[in-house]
């Protein structure tokens, strides 16, 4: 019996300890299962707020799909400060010296062929020179100089067989008289284009010694009698004048060339793309005058009319790490400018900007724009456009 009690005490004991042990076990494990729950909830906040702050960070986004942006022909450039000009900007005048300008036109209907690889706006022709050939082969109207031949040929046989009858009285001299004409005219059209008839085709000279200033015409056009072929002028080079006020007068040493536009005209030219250089400028006013002249030179290459008033920015120093661009890229409203910042792919944002001075080409941006981003330079007014129309979508974001 005594062993029997002790038996049971040494269960009662190992069942306790077993017992105690895995209760402290489970509480383990429901702190840790109570742990996992708190950082779940906490990992679902963060995410929850880093979404609402990227919602938050594109609420103006203005959404411009690739295909849209390619549609519209929007180019995009990367903020990059660079070398920029200080300019100047005034108004001027385009003048020339004396000189003659002449069109060459096309003496026959057909395939134009330039004479070579030279005739090029800007090309150096002589009086008498082949500027291009002017070819029928092959066309519905056939050959004039083969029309022509014919039609002399005809009028020859007629005329002279005519002297003939008149003779003997069988054709009289009022008929004679009106052959002999139309054999005359059919001769003088025959050596007009016999004369300039060659292998290639009719042949088109210019009667000026001068410079190529445009070419009217591409190499392969079909033109008809008359058509302008190319202009040609006695003036290589055109002059620049502008008219700078008396209080920039510590200025004109530092020109080196100048942008301008004339008047009428949305191009933008550089003296520097057209060869141009400063010829000169004043050192004093003339009576009455409060503009002190300085001209520059250029080559005559376009569509440059002397005479014609132009607005001229003249270029100064060069300065270092300027951030600009170009001025096609600014909007504005109610007097504030803006440009388009892409952020996205298919996503851009409307940015105030203040800005410096312009060359003519390019526009200075003082405050509002940062190296590296990425501004849209042509297609701006498609995306202000979309920005009116478009709302971006409740919860997009990226």
């Amino acid at each position: 019996m005594k062993k029997i009690g002790t038996t049971f005490l040494v269960l009662s004991v190992v069942l306790f300890f077993s017992c105690g042990g895995h209760n402290h076990h489970d509480h383990e494990e429901a702190h840790d299962h109570e742990h996992n729950i708190e950082s779940d909830h906490s990992h679902s906040d963060s995410e929850h707020s880093e979404k609402k702050n990227s919602h938050e960070g594109h609420a103006d986004e203005i959404i411009f799909s690739k295909h849209q942006a390619e549609e519209a022909g929007v180019k995009i450039e990367t903020a990059t400060p660079a070398k920029f000009r200080t300019s100047l900007q005034v108004s001027g005048q385009i003048i020339s010296g004396q000189g003659d300008e002449q069109t060459v036109v096309a003496t026959s209907a057909g395939i134009v062929l330039f004479a070579n690889a030279s005739i090029a706006e800007g090309a150096a022709v002589s009086a008498g020179q082949t500027i291009a050939f002017v070819s029928s082969k092959n066309i519905q109207d056939g050959d004039p100089s083969e029309k022509a031949k014919a039609a002399y040929e005809a009028a020859k046989s007629d005329y002279n067989r005519a002297k003939e009858l008149a003779k003997e009285q069988i054709v009289s001299q009022k008929d004679l008289a009106q052959l002999k004409m139309q054999y005359e005219t059919a001769r003088i059209a025959y050596e007009a284009q016999g004369k300039h008839a060659t292998a290639s085709g009719v042949t088109v000279s210019s009667s000026l010694s001068g410079y190529i200033k445009n070419r009217l015409v591409s190499q392969g056009e079909y033109v008809s009698v008359g058509q302008p072929i190319v202009t040609v002028t006695k003036n290589r080079r055109l002059q620049l004048r502008a008219d700078v006020p008396m209080e920039n007068i510590n200025l004109l040493s530092q020109i080196s060339g100048a942008n301008f536009q004339m008047a009428g005209s949305k191009n933008v030219y550089s003296t520097e793309a057209l060869h141009g250089r400063v010829l000169s400028y004043a050192r004093s006013v003339s009576d009455g005058s409060a503009f002190l002249p300085v001209t520059l030179e250029f080559d005559n290459v376009g569509d440059f009319v002397s005479g014609a008033f132009a607005m001229v920015w003249l270029q100064g120093k060069e300065r270092e790490g300027v951030l600009s661009l170009p001025k096609e890229a600014l909007t504005e409203s109610q007097g504030v400018k803006y440009v388009y910042v892409q952020v996205e792919p298919d996503a851009y944002v409307r940015r105030e900007v203040t800005t410096g001075s312009t060359d003519g080409i390019r526009i200075e941006i003082l405050h509002g724009l940062r190296p590296g981003e990425k501004v849209v330079t042509k297609g701006a007014y498609q995306i202000k456009l979309a920005s009116l129309s478009t709302a971006i979508p409740h919860g997009h974001s990226h």
